[in-house]
């Protein structure tokens, strides 16, 4: 494989072979894909042709949108720091007939997939209430200043995009993200949505850190979570976990401040069911006894 920051990797005589696949949607899938004896993570998008950009000049290609985003977080040092993963490169076009059955969902695009190899983390996690801790958030919200400070917007700062992998807290998913050339054309506005930002992330903290639901008058922290002082540990993670996944699926429907309520019910087994409404989540939960 050979290739330059910012170039078209050359895989022409280097055999590429997919091990399986992480994620799929609508535009975009996710490998873990093998190369000369490493593992990487590839990232490819559907490309039925280039949506272009809004009236306000905003990127509709979520490709697009990802290669600038990561060009950046490797030319500002942002990669190398660790606070996102690694970017060794994009793929111009990859022809799905050569990878059956792992590429069939592409082979009835317009075009070929173009692509972008990134760093492989193992055993990776999505930031949620069970896994959380002040240090790990406090590193997350040092790696959501780094990606301002690399001229990027990311507009997606949910817990969704934020991996711990052995220890590293890792931001993800830069295909909606709003990346700037240079600082000059990073105006007041530009700056004013990277408060804000700031602003909404840290909210999801206060609601990772404690869940108010009848029962608790103070809510349910990370230390009670634990077990210090409200019994059965596994039985309230449940809970707080619960209620987290719920609110965050519920994202586009809330503003400050939260609102929830916990239904609870004797079950022998444990069961977490999350619904949605238009104004309130709702979260039901069948709780063992113990």
């Amino acid at each position: 494989m050979s290739g330059t920051f910012a170039d078209a990797l050359d895989l022409e005589n280097v055999p590429l072979s997919i091990v399986k696949e992480l994620k799929s949607s609508e535009s975009s899938s996710i490998f873990v894909v093998e190369l000369q004896g490493k593992l990487y993570v590839m990232k490819l998008f559907h490309d039925n042709g280039d949506p272009g950009f809004t009236e306000k000049g905003r990127d509709l290609n979520r490709f697009r949108c990802e290669l600038n985003a990561y060009r950046n977080l490797h030319s500002f040092g942002v990669c190398e720091r660790g606070f996102v993963p690694y970017y060794y490169g994009y793929i111009d076009r990859l022809d799905p007939t050569k990878f059956c059955p792992h590429l069939t969902h592409f082979a009835n695009d317009l075009y070929n997939p173009r692509g972008i190899l990134l760093e492989y983390l193992q055993d990776p996690e999505e930031l949620n209430c069970v896994n959380y801790s002040d240090s790990r958030f406090q590193i997350a919200i040092d790696g959501l200043r780094e990606i301002h400070g690399a001229l990027i917007q990311h507009r997606d700062v949910y817990p969704k995009n934020i991996l711990i992998a052995r220890e590293r807290v890792v931001w993800i998913d830069f295909d909606v993200a709003v990346t700037f050339p240079d600082k000059e054309l990073m105006n007041l506005q530009a700056e004013e949505y990277c408060q804000y930002e700031m602003k909404l992330f840290k909210s999801f903290g206060e609601l990772l850190v404690c869940i108010p639901y009848p029962g608790l008058q103070h809510g349910l922290t990370e230390r009670t979570a634990r077990g210090s002082k409200t019994g059965s540990s596994s039985k309230y993670k449940v809970l707080l976990a619960a209620c987290c996944y719920a609110l965050v699926l519920a994202k586009s429907q809330f503003c400050a401040p939260y609102d929830a309520l916990l239904v609870m019910t004797p079950c022998p087994t444990f069961e977490t069911i999350a619904r949605q409404t238009p104004l309130n989540t709702i979260v039901s939960v069948t709780v063992v006894n113990s």
